[in-house]
């Protein structure tokens, strides 16, 4: 599990599937204050516009110049464990 979180936390295509399915999510609640119902007839809308908000992150990975997760980076952080153990 702490091998999932790690990549979670610091991966662009984790970073990506983060927007994607907030973009999807936020669309469909629009939908639903909209019409007062949640249909998937609309999912083409939603699939679109998340890819579209997807591709600042993907932009950032392919930076050779981005500091968190461009080609050439180096993660010199360790990160943030949600999952940890310590007791407070």
């Amino acid at each position: 599990m702490h091998t999932f979180t790690a990549w979670f936390a610091t991966s662009p295509i984790a970073s990506a599937l983060r927007v994607f399915a907030a973009t999807v999510v936020a669309l469909a609640l629009a939908a639903w204050v909209e019409s007062g119902t949640i249909t998937v007839s609309n999912w083409e809308t939603w699939v679109i516009a998340a890819l579209a908000s997807s591709v600042p992150v993907i932009l950032r990975a392919l930076n050779p110049s981005d500091g968190v997760y461009g080609v050439n980076s180096k993660n010199e952080y360790e990160p943030f464990d949600v999952f940890g153990d310590e007791e407070l």
